[in-house]
């Protein structure tokens, strides 16, 4: 097992997390989520789920020919702030929301 109180694994995984899958908060407390993957070359596909107060939050994106699908489920009583490669800034509210990149 390796403590993820080092610095270093903390920085790899919260870069993964926040970065590569895109999920992160827009405020405090996770009233207002961010949601801004960013598909890297080499990377298939890409996933975070997080326990917020208002309940789990998810964001994942998979690349399926030449298009990227985001998915996010935002969680009761929050929203999202979603910044997607190409497209818009947008804010949505809680559940399922899905996005097709061409």
């Amino acid at each position: 097992m390796t403590s993820f109180n080092h610095y270093a694994l903390g920085a790899v995984a919260d870069w993964l997390h926040r970065t590569v899958a895109g999920l992160a908060p827009a405020e405090p407390g996770y009233r207002t989520i961010l949601v801004a993957p960013r598909p890297i070359a080499g990377l298939d596909h890409a996933e975070a789920a997080l326990d917020t107060p208002y309940g789990r939050a998810r964001v994942a994106w998979r690349r399926t020919g030449d298009d990227v699908v985001v998915e996010a489920d935002v969680p009761p009583n929050a929203r999202a702030v979603v910044r997607l490669p190409g497209a818009p800034q947008e804010t949505v509210g809680s559940g399922r929301h899905a996005w097709t990149l061409g």
